[in-house]
């Protein structure tokens, strides 16, 4: 997430919040969401293809801030 600044990440162990599970919908792990004005734009779970998530993660940064 260093190439892309301008998002805030965060990192939450499911299982000692067992609240953002149900909140998230998350019924595996690891899942990663991102959320960009309380909506959310991208989600992976179990098994993340890092590239293709970078890719994806890519497109809607540059949707938000440009290049």
């Amino acid at each position: 997430m260093k190439d892309f600044p301008k998002i805030e990440t965060g990192l939450v162990n499911a299982g000692k919040v067992e609240e953002i599970a149900g909140f998230l919908m998350a019924f595996t792990v690891p899942v990663l969401v991102l959320y960009a004005d309380g909506r959310e734009y991208l989600r992976e779970a179990r098994i993340v293809q890092v590239e293709k998530f970078r890719e994806d993660v890519a497109k809607i940064y540059e949707g938000f801030f440009g290049n």
